[in-house]
C-alpha cells in the first residue's frame, strides 16, 4: 500500500483541495500574465508545497487544456511530478538559511533554462532564512530574471521582512473548513475501497485542526483495520495519534486545578505528543472561546465553560509565550508546566491582595479601638481560668504530627494549616493565628474545624477546641493557598510562583 500522501496530492489546479487556494490561482493563470514571484502563507498541512508544484508545472507545461490546466503528460509535467525536473528546484529553507546558500542559488539563477520555459525555485519555510540571507535575496526579487520564478511557502508570513512579502502576490492558504476535509476523505476511501461511517469521518476532520495530510494520515492508519471503520473505532485511534487533546487541560486550567494541570502536561509528553502543535490546539481552544464569549461564533461546548473575557486574554497571554519558549526549553514540557503555575497562582494572589486590601480597611476603621485585632477573644478567653493541661509549648512541638495525621484525613485542611501558627492555649481552646480571611473561614468551617480538633484529640489525648484570629503581619515562611468549594483535595499554593513549583515538583530551588 502505497503513501495516501503522495497518492493522493493534487496534480492539477482544480484538484486542488482548498477551495480558496484553487480559485485565487485559477484567477492569476487566467488572466494570461505570469507573476516573478508569489507567497503562500497558511498552517501546515493545507498544500502549499503542492499548490507550488502545480504552479510549476502550468508555466512549464507543453501542451496545456483549454482551461489553461498542466496536461500531467508532456515531459516537463512528468518530470516535475516525478521531481527529476533541472530547471525546478525545492529549496528547504530551514537547513539552507545561510547567506552562502542564497549567493549561490543568485549565481545559478543567471542561467537559462536547461529544458523548461522557466525556472521555478520553490523555498520552504522561507521565515527561516538569516536576515543576511533575505538581504541577499531580496536584490533577486527586485531584479529577477525573465526565466525565473519564485514561490515562497511559509507558515509564519509576520516573520518575513516587509520588504519581502511587498514584492510577492500573496494567497493566503486558510485552514481548511470540516466539510472540505470530509470531501477529501471520502475521496480517498472510495479510491482505496476503505468502508467507514460517514461520523467516523466528521470526527477525524474535526480533530485534525484543517490540516489536509494529517486527515490523510489518520485515514491510513484507519484503513489497516478489518471490516468496516466505527466512530468508537476512529475515537480510540485518536486518542493514540493525538493524545488527549487540549480540553481537558482547559477544564482543568479552569478548576485552577495546579497539579492535575501538570500531570495532564506530562501524560502528553509520555505519550509522545508534539508539545507545540498541543500548545497551538489550546490557543485556538481559548481563542474560539473568547470568540464565543464576545458572540462572534456560535460554539455551545465552549460557552459553557465559565471563564470571563479577561481569563481568556491572560490565559492566551501566558500560553502564547509558553509556546514561543518551548523550542528553547531545556526540558521540553517546562514552559508549559510553568504556565500552568503562574495561571492558577496568579488567582490566588489577586485573592490575596484583595483580602489585604480588606484587612487595611477594617484596620483604618478600628484605629480608634485601644484593643488589637486578637484582643476581642483573647480578652473573653483570659476572664475564664485556665483548665487545659496542654501548653503552648507541647501544642508547638507536636504539631507536626497534627499536620501528618490531618493530611491523610484532607489534604485542603492540611494545607490551611501550613499557613497558621499556633497562638495560645487557654480553657481548653487553642488559638491559631492566620493571616487571610479566607483561611480563618475555611478552617472555622464544620467540616474543616472538625477533622482539626479530633486529630488534635488523637495527638495530645485530651478534647480541645479550635478558635482561629487574623494576624496583624504575614510571616515569611508561609504559603499563600488555594481556596476551593469543590469536594477535591486541593494542593498548597504559594504567593511566589517558584515557591509553588517548588511544593508541586517536590525539589528545592535555591
Amino acid at each position: 500500500m502505497s503513501d495516501f500522501t503522495a497518492k493522493y496530492r493534487p496534480q492539477t489546479i482544480s484538484e486542488l483541495d482548498l477551495t480558496f487556494a484553487r480559485e485565487q490561482i485559477s484567477k492569476i493563470f487566467s488572466s494570461g500574465k505570469v507573476p516573478h514571484a508569489l507567497l503562500f502563507s497558511g498552517p501546515r498541512g493545507i498544500g502549499k508545497t503542492s499548490a507550488a508544484r502545480i504552479v510549476a508545472k502550468t508555466v512549464n507545461c507543453l501542451e496545456p487544456t483549454k482551461e489553461g490546466e498542466p496536461c500531467n503528460k508532456c515531459d516537463q509535467c512528468v518530470s516535475i511530478t516525478n521531481g527529476s525536473n533541472l530547471d525546478i528546484l525545492e529549496i528547504d529553507a530551514a537547513s539552507n538559511r545561510g547567506i552562502d546558500d542564497i549567493r549561490d542559488l543568485k549565481e545559478k539563477i543567471k542561467l537559462a533554462p536547461t529544458r523548461a520555459k522557466y525556472k521555478v525555485y520553490i523555498i520552504d519555510e522561507v521565515h527561516m532564512l538569516t536576515t543576511e540571507a533575505f538581504n541577499a535575496l531580496l536584490k533577486t526579487l527586485e531584479e529577477p530574471p525573465e526565466h525565473a520564478i519564485f514561490i515562497l511557502c511559509t507558515t509564519a508570513p509576520e516573520k518575513l521582512p516587509e520588504t519581502i512579502t511587498s514584492r510577492c502576490l500573496q494567497i493566503n492558504f486558510k485552514r481548511a473548513s470540516e466539510k472540505e476535509i470530509i470531501e477529501k476523505l471520502e475521496k480517498i476511501s472510495k479510491e482505496e475501497k476503505i468502508e467507514i461511517e460517514k461520523e467516523a469521518l466528521a470526527k477525524i476532520a474535526k480533530a485534525v485542526n484543517g490540516s489536509f495530510r494529517d486527515a490523510t494520515k489518520i485515514l491510513e492508519q484507519l484503513s489497516f483495520a478489518k471490516g468496516k471503520i466505527t466512530v468508537d473505532f476512529v475515537a480510540e485511534i485518536l486518542g493514540q495519534i493525538t493524545g488527549l487533546g487540549p480540553e481537558k487541560l482547559l477544564v482543568l486550567l479552569v478548576d485552577k486545578d495546579t497539579v492535575d494541570g501538570i500531570k495532564e502536561i506530562d501524560r502528553i509528553v509520555e505519550s509522545g505528543g508534539n508539545l507545540r502543535v498541543y500548545t497551538e490546539q489550546l490557543l485556538e481552544l481559548l481563542r474560539l472561546g473568547m470568540l464565543a464569549k464576545l458572540g462572534v461564533t456560535d460554539i455551545t461546548e465552549i460557552q459553557q465553560i465559565t471563564l470571563s473575557i479577561e481569563d481568556y486574554k491572560r490565559l492566551i497571554e501566558i500560553f502564547a509565550k509558553a509556546g514561543l519558549e518551548l523550542k528553547d526549553a531545556v526540558i521540553p514540557q517546562l514552559p508549559l508546566e510553568m504556565a500552568v503555575v503562574e495561571w492558577c497562582v496568579e488567582g490566588q494572589e489577586k485573592r490575596d491582595v484583595g483580602s489585604k486590601k480588606r484587612e487595611e480597611e477594617d484596620e483604618n476603621q478600628k484605629k480608634k479601638e485601644p484593643e488589637s485585632r486578637i484582643s476581642p477573644l483573647a480578652s473573653h478567653l483570659s476572664t475564664v481560668s485556665s483548665s487545659s493541661s496542654i501548653s503552648l509549648e507541647s501544642i508547638q512541638n507536636k504539631w507536626p504530627e497534627v499536620l501528618k495525621g490531618v493530611k491523610p484525613k484532607n489534604h485542603s485542611v492540611e494545607a490551611l494549616l501550613r499557613a497558621t501558627r499556633p497562638l495560645e492555649v487557654k480553657n481548653n481552646f487553642l488559638i491559631l493565628e492566620v493571616f487571610y480571611k479566607f483561611h480563618k473561614d475555611k478552617l472555622e468551617s464544620e467540616k474543616c474545624r472538625q477533622i482539626l480538633e479530633d486529630t488534635i484529640n488523637e495527638v495530645y489525648g485530651e478534647p480541645i477546641q479550635i478558635r482561629c484570629v487574623l494576624g496583624e503581619r504575614k510571616p515569611a515562611n508561609t504559603e499563600s493557598l488555594k481556596e476551593t468549594e469543590t469536594l477535591k483535595d486541593a494542593e498548597t499554593q504559594n504567593d511566589d510562583i517558584i515557591k509553588s513549583a517548588e511544593e508541586i515538583f517536590s525539589v528545592s530551588v535555591e
